[in-house]
C-alpha cells in the first residue's frame, strides 16, 4: 500500500535526483526502476542530443531508445541498477530520423532502505567523435604494421574491410573497388556472407560516374542502378536496402576506386558517413601508392639500372616463358670493353652496351629477338627463330659497328665476338646459354669481328664437365658428395674458434673430382642447391651427435652458392632443417660471396636480415676477388667478412699489406669478425695480429681433415 509520506519521499528524491542532474550539465534522463524503467524525468539537453521532444520521450521505457544490438549491454546494466550498482557502459544510443551515435552512459541508481532500486539517473554523452578518432587511429596504426611487414595489398585491404565490418556492422555493409588493369575493379569485402563475390568486376558506367564526381552518390534502391548483380545479392544478405557510393583518391586527387556502402535505413547523416570514409579512403590510397611503388621495385629487380637494359633474371624470366622449344642464345662481347672502362670509366662501358643494344634494335627484322644484359662486359640475345641465318647476323654485326660509337664524347671503333648455342626439346635454354658463353670463349681469342658457333668438340674442358654433370644427378642422389672439415683459430690464443665445411667427391668411376670443376657445373646444371643442402644435412647431423654425447659444440660454416641463397624457401628449408637435428641456429655460418648483394640488394637485404633474426651468422666469402659495392656491404648485416688467400699470400708486398690493413679496418667498423683464409705461416700470423685481425684459417694451423680427424681433435 503506498502511503502519502511514501509519495512525499518519493517526490522528495526525485526532486533530489532531478538537482544532481541539473548540476552535472550534462544530458540526464530519469527513470522509474519499478514501473519497467518508464522515463520520469528528462533535460533539454538530452532531448536535443536524442532529437526528440520531452513529451515523447516521458512515461517510454528508457532502454527502448537503446539499439536492438545492444542485448547484452543492456542486460547488464539492468541487473546491476537493481543490485543498487553504478554502471558506466558504451553503446550505440537511438536518435529520432538520425543515425543512432555512440554513446557513453553514466547509471546511478537510488534505493529505499529495503534495498529496492527507485529512480535511475542516467547521465548520456555523445561520444561518437572520440569514438570514430579512436578507431581510425587503430585502424591507420594497423595499416602501418601491414605495411612495415610487408603484407600483400589483397592483405592489408583485409585490414580495412574486416575493421569497417567490426565498427559497423550490422549498421553497414561495405565493399572497396579500386582500379586494376583492363577497365577493371579489384573488388574486396570484409563480409564472408557471400563467399563467391568475384574478385574483380568491369568498372561500369554507374562508377566511373562515382569516381568522376567529389561527393557521394546516395540509391535509395538498387535494382534502379547498373552495378554487378553479384554487388546487390552481397547487400542483400545483409537486408541492406540503401546505397552510399563514395569516391577514393590518392594524394595527387586522382580516382583510384570508390566505396560501395550499403545501408539498412535512409541515412539522413550522409555528411557523417562522407567524412568517416574519406579517412579511410586515405589509408586504402596510402595501400594502392606503396603496393604500386613495390611493383616498381620488383620490375626493377629485373632490370640493369645503369643501361636501362634487361638484366639477367629479366632474361630468363622473359625467355623461358615467351620464346618458345626451339631457337637459340647468342652472347656479344666488345674486344675493348675492359680497356675502355679503364681509359674512361665503368660509365663509358654500360653506355657502349647500351648504344650495341639500341642498334642491334635498330637493325633487327623480327619481333623473335630479345636483348639483356648478360654480364658487366657482355650483352645476350634470344632469338625464337629455330633456323635462323647467321650469315644474315654476320652481316649485321658489321653494319652496327661499322660506324664509331660516341662514348664521353670520344668516337670509338670496335670488335665484337659472339657466342652462339641452340636450344631445342633436348638442350634447355640455361644449357644453351651456358653453351654460348663457352662458345664466346672461344671466339674472344680470335682476332677482329668474330662469332663462333658452339659445338661439342671444340672444348675437352667442356667435355670433362659435361662427364661431370652425367655423374653428378647420381652422385648426389647415393650421397657421395661428402665433407671435410678445416678449423678456424682465434689468432690470439690458436684455439678453434669455428670451422668450414668442404665439400668432397670421390666418384666411384672419376675418382676424386675437384670442387673447382664439380661445384661450377652443379650451379650451372642447377643442382648446387642439392649439395648444398646435403653438406649442411652432414654438419647437423655430425652436430647432433656430439650433442647427444654430451660433447662441445663448435661453430661450423657452409658454403651457399648465389643460386641457393635466391631460392624463395631457402631461408625456411635451412630452418626447418636446423629443426629436425634440434640444434641451435647459432651454431651455423652461412657462407656467400661479396657480390651477393649486387645481384638484388633488396632481397638479399631481407634474407639475411631473416637468417639472422632466427640466430644464423652469415659470413662473406673470398672478400676483396670480387666486384663489390662498399655502400651495398655497409647495409647487410653480415657477422663475418673472410678476406681471401690471395692476399695473405702476397702480405709482404706494401700494396697488399694496405688492402688487407683496410679490409680488417672495414670489418672492425661494420661490427663484423675479420677472417684470414690461407695462413701458412708464422709471419704472416704475426703480422695479422698486429693489423687487428682476430680469426685465421690456414695450413699452419690445421688441413681440411676428416669429421673423426677432427673429433679426436676436439675431444682432447
Amino acid at each position: 500500500m503506498v502511503t502519502k509520506a511514501m509519495i512525499r519521499e518519493h517526490e522528495m528524491l526525485l526532486n533530489t535526483i532531478r538537482r544532481l542532474g541539473d548540476n552535472s550539465k550534462e544530458s540526464y534522463v530519469i527513470f522509474d526502476a519499478t514501473k519497467n524503467h518508464c522515463v520520469v524525468e528528462c533535460n533539454n539537453f538530452f532531448c536535443t542530443l536524442t532529437n526528440t521532444t520531452r513529451s515523447q520521450i516521458i512515461n517510454s521505457d528508457y532502454f527502448s531508445l537503446m539499439s536492438n544490438e545492444e542485448k547484452t549491454t543492456i542486460e547488464m546494466i539492468k541487473d546491476k541498477i537493481h543490485s543498487g550498482v553504478m554502471v558506466q557502459a558504451k553503446l550505440h544510443h537511438s536518435c529520432f530520423d538520425k543515425p543512432p551515435f555512440w554513446a557513453e552512459i553514466q547509471a546511478l541508481p537510488f534505493q529505499n532502505n529495503n534495498n529496492e532500486t527507485l529512480f535511475v539517473l542516467v547521465v548520456v554523452k555523445d561520444v561518437t567523435y572520440y569514438h570514430i578518432e579512436e578507431f581510425l587511429v587503430r585502424l591507420e596504426k594497423a595499416m602501418y604494421e601491414a605495411i612495415e611487414k610487408d603484407y600483400s595489398f589483397d592483405k592489408k585491404m583485409s585490414v580495412i574491410c574486416s575493421s569497417l565490418d567490426e565498427f559497423f556492422m550490422p549498421k553497414i555493409s561495405s565493399m572497396v573497388l579500386v582500379k586494376a588493369e583492363a577497365d577493371q575493379l579489384q573488388v574486396f569485402k570484409g563480409n564472408d556472407k557471400i563467399k563467391d563475390l568475384p574478385e574483380r568486376c568491369e568498372n561500369k558506367d554507374f562508377f566511373k560516374r562515382v569516381m568522376q564526381g567529389e561527393t557521394s552518390i546516395l540509391v535509395k534502391n538498387l535494382d534502379e542502378i547498373d552495378i554487378p548483380i553479384e554487388h546487390k545479392m552481397f547487400a542483400n544478405s545483409s537486408e541492406m536496402s540503401f546505397g552510399l557510393f563514395m569516391p577514393i583518391y590518392n594524394q595527387q586527387h586522382q580516382a583510384i576506386g570508390l566505396f560501395a556502402i550499403f545501408l539498412k535505413h535512409h541515412s539522413s547523416d550522409q555528411k557523417f558517413y562522407e567524412n568517416m570514409f574519406q579517412n579511410i579512403g586515405a589509408l586504402v590510397a596510402l595501400a594502392y601508392s606503396y603496393e604500386r611503388i613495390q611493383k616498381k621495385i620488383w620490375d626493377l629487380a629485373y632490370i640493369d639500372i645503369t643501361t636501362g637494359l634487361p638484366n639477367r633474371h629479366g632474361f630468363l624470366n622473359k625467355v623461358e616463358k615467351e620464346y618458345g622449344q626451339n631457337g637459340n642464345i647468342k652472347i656479344l662481347k666488345p674486344s675493348e670493353f675492359h680497356q675502355i672502362v679503364e681509359l674512361y670509366g665503368r660509365e663509358a662501358g654500360d653506355e657502349l652496351l647500351r648504344q650495341i643494344a639500341k642498334r642491334l634494335n635498330e637493325e633487327k627484322n623480327d619481333d623473335n629477338e630479345y636483348i639483356a644484359r648478360f654480364t658487366s662486359s657482355s650483352l645476350i640475345i634470344a632469338n625464337a627463330t629455330s633456323d635462323e641465318d647467321f650469315f644474315y647476323y654476320k652481316r649485321r654485326i658489321k653494319e652496327i659497328i661499322r660506324q664509331p660509337f660516341i662514348v664521353g664524347g670520344k668516337q670509338i671503333y670496335i670488335t665484337l665476338k659472339t657466342g652462339i648455342a641452340l636450344y631445342n626439346n633436348e638442350i634447355k635454354i640455361a644449357d644453351a646459354i651456358r653453351f654460348a658463353d663457352n662458345a664466346v670463349s672461344f671466339a674472344a681469342n680470335k682476332p677482329g669481328t668474330h662469332m663462333e658457333i658452339f659445338t661439342q668438340e671444340r672444348n675437352d674442358v667442356l667435355e670433362q664437365q659435361m662427364t661431370v654433370l652425367n655423374h653428378l644427378a647420381q652422385a648426389i642422389k647415393n650421397k657421395e658428395i661428402s665433407v671435410n672439415l678445416q678449423p678456424k683459430v682465434d689468432l690470439r690464443t690458436g684455439e678453434i674458434q669455428s670451422i668450414e665445411a668442404l665439400a668432397r667427391w670421390i666418384s666411384p668411376k672419376l675418382g676424386f673430382v675437384s670442387p673447382a670443376i664439380f661445384i661450377p657445373v652443379a650451379e650451372s646444371a642447377g643442382k648446387v642447391r642439392e649439395i648444398d643442402n646435403q653438406i649442411l644435412e652432414i654438419v647437423l647431423s655430425w652436430l647432433a651427435e656430439r650433442k647427444r654425447l654430451g660433447k662441445k659444440l663448435v661453430k661450423v660454416a657452409v658454403n651457399i652458392s648465389p643460386d641457393h641463397f635466391y631460392y624463395a624457401d631457402f631461408v625456411q628449408d635451412t630452418l626447418e632443417l636446423v629443426q629436425k637435428y634440434d640444434i641451435d641456429p647459432r651454431y651455423i655460418i652461412l657462407e656467400v660471396t661479396e657480390n651477393i648483394g649486387l645481384v638484388d640488394f633488396q632481397t638479399a637485404f631481407s634474407i639475411i636480415q631473416e637468417l639472422k633474426e632466427y640466430g644464423f651468422k652469415t659470413s662473406v666469402d673470398d672478400f676483396g676477388t670480387g666486384f663489390s659495392s662498399l655502400s651495398y656491404l655497409q647495409r647487410l648485416p653480415f657477422t663475418e667478412l673472410k678476406i681471401d688467400r690471395s692476399f695473405i699470400n702476397d702480405i709482404n708486398d706494401a700494396a697488399t699489406l694496405a688492402i688487407v690493413r683496410s679490409i680488417i679496418q672495414l670489418a672492425l667498423n661494420l661490427g663484423m669478425t675479420s677472417v684470414a683464409e690461407g695462413i701458412e705461416n708464422k709471419e704472416q700470423v704475426e703480422i695479422l695480429r698486429a693489423l687487428g685481425c682476430t680469426v685465421g684459417q690456414g695450413y699452419f694451423y690445421y688441413k681440411p681433415m676428416t669429421i673423426e680427424q677432427l673429433d679426436a681433435i676436439l675431444d682432447k
